[in-house]
């Protein structure tokens, strides 16, 4: 999912030492304050918040960016046990305050990136806005914003477009505290970033923008610092648009965060915490974070059947075009193409390549078939895919179950891999791949549930229809046998079987994601 994060980073750290030498009396006055919409003087600051979203414009002429349309049941949601209500006027400053505030708690705050922190020079975060926003342009040109004649407009940039930054600001955030929008000022131009995916984007670490590399350390909840070892080096992503900055003596930005992942639907740790040590249940759990919703059986959902049609990507779920696909079984693998039909022998491996717009099929070295038809494969035992890598102990390859299908990509030369497979099958590899055993039975019926209904409304909404498949194994849908299966996940699909949440009789968009800050944010302010 876009969304959302492989929960394989579970991650490592503890944290920096805020309010050191604090009495209780000036422990008890930073809590006040924040909850009190105070200045550093002590004065009453009127609130910037309109609606749900954050203003802070100040000086700077608003841009006319469209806002989506809210989705009732992912809204904001209060995860903060302390302090309970931080912000009470929505100052940038009272968001700083916030996420360098380590002590602070709420549910889900025993992952490692509840609260994180770096630093950058000026010479780094030149280098990063400067590349960083170009390639971000490329791809989001109406996301990228150009201050020109007096307006906000989309348009191509030339390169180095900052020059030497002036100021980095926050404009908007939603109430939650999700940066919206994010105004870079240079020597070069103006520019404002909209959505929270191209915020954390434009501020990549990447070893190769950064000329340098950049550590990201961790805090738990509560903690009396951050840990000494990083939780991340150098991501290409921020872990969150849940941050604040400022800047420091050598012209350079020290960055607070919060959070893992985009920021709506169910926080993966937030569900851990409230099933394990809250008492709630897996139903309470998605009323909680899902509202509105209810659940219903998906055998009565109008088209969809039992199956769901996997697009396989390669090594590090980089493309789903893969130059080479190679096959094998412990069983025996019947192939079928209009070009022919092949019995294979159990363990022997089978190697495909497209060679000038043929699929050739080579067994034991030897050319087998050549067609330009699709492929489809089915075996007694599940099949593996020997040509990539995936993060499975118990097996040197990740295997599959159901049937595959092969065909010639749209991209000269490559061939495309779709697995075939039963709903229940696939999610006994998808909730081990999104979720940790060790996150309790309970927490994973949640995620079970979850993911079922994300894979129901991909099937409907058939955005890879002209790939032929319903889904990706990656991020950018939900990973898909990525980590070994175990018994508790097992449990937790086969015990909600055919369970899926509805609004409005229909599959809801179950979004979810790793760590919250301490408030979930509303969709239509993340997308």
């Amino acid at each position: 999912m876009v969304k959302k994060m492989n929960i394989k980073k579970w991650i490592v750290g503890a944290c920096f030492l805020v309010l050191i030498g604090c009495s209780n009396n000036s422990k008890k006055e930073y809590y006040e304050n924040l909850q009190g919409g105070k200045d550093s003087k002590g004065r009453a600051q009127k609130s910037n918040l309109k609606g749900d979203r954050v203003e802070l414009y100040s000086n700077y002429k608003k841009d006319d960016f469209p806002i989506a349309k809210p989705i009732a049941y992912l809204g904001y949601v209060n995860d903060m046990q302390l302090p309970k209500t931080p912000f009470k006027s929505y100052t940038e400053s009272e968001f700083l305050s916030f996420y360098k505030n380590i002590k602070a708690k709420g549910y889900g705050d025993s992952s490692n990136y509840w609260r994180w922190h770096f630093i950058l020079t000026k010479k780094e975060l030149n280098n990063i806005l400067n590349k960083n926003l170009v390639k971000l342009s490329s791809r989001r040109t109406k996301e990228v914003l150009t201050y020109s004649n007096g307006k906000w407009i989309a348009k191509s940039l030339p390169l180095n477009p900052i020059g030497e930054l002036q100021e980095l600001k926050v404009v908007q955030r939603g109430k939650s505290g999700l940066i919206i929008k994010l105004l870079i000022k240079g020597t070069r131009g103006k520019y404002l970033v909209v959505k929270e995916g191209n915020i954390r984007n434009v501020l990549g670490l990447s070893k190769s923008t950064t000329g340098t590399q950049v550590n990201i350390y961790g805090a738990k909840g509560g903690a009396e610092k951050y840990g000494e070892r990083p939780i991340s080096k150098n991501p290409s992503l921020l872990p969150s648009a849940f941050f604040s900055f400022e800047k420091n003596s050598t012209g350079g930005y020290k960055f607070y965060g919060g959070g893992y992942g985009h920021g709506s639907g169910i926080p993966q740790w937030a569900a851990m915490d409230l099933t394990k040590n809250k008492g709630y249940s897996y139903q309470k759990v998605l009323q909680r974070y899902y509202a509105d919703t209810r659940i219903k059986n998906l055998n009565s959902i109008d088209e969809i059947g039992k199956s769901i049609r996997v697009g396989i990507m390669t090594s590090g779920f980089s493309s789903v075009d893969h130059t080479k696909i190679g096959l094998y079984s412990t069983g025996k693998i019947s192939l079928k193409s209009k070009g022919g039909n092949i019995s294979i022998s159990p363990r022997t491996y089978v190697d495909f390549t497209n060679q000038k717009g043929y699929t050739t099929v080579v067994v034991d070295g030897k050319i087998k078939l050549k067609t330009k038809h699709y492929i489809s494969l089915s075996s007694t035992q599940m099949i593996a895919v020997t040509n990539i890598k995936r993060n499975i102990k118990n097996s040197r390859y990740p295997f599959y179950r159901g049937n595959f299908e092969i065909r010639q990509s749209k991209n000269q030369g490559k061939l495309n891999l779709i697995n075939e497979i039963l709903i229940e099958d696939y999610l006994l590899q998808v909730v081990p791949s999104e979720m940790p055993k060790s996150f309790g039975l309970e927490a994973l019926k949640v995620q079970a549930i979850a993911a079922r209904t994300y894979a129901a409304k991909d099937i409907l909404r058939k955005r890879y229809q002209s790939l032929g498949f319903h889904i990706l194994d990656s991020t950018q849908s939900q990973v898909y046998n990525n980590l070994d299966e175990n018994e508790v996940a097992n449990q937790a699909v086969k015990s909600t079987k055919s369970l899926i949440l509805v609004h409005e009789n229909k599959p809801i968009d179950a979004k979810y994601y790793s760590t919250s800050s301490g408030f979930n944010s509303s969709a239509h302010n993340v997308w």
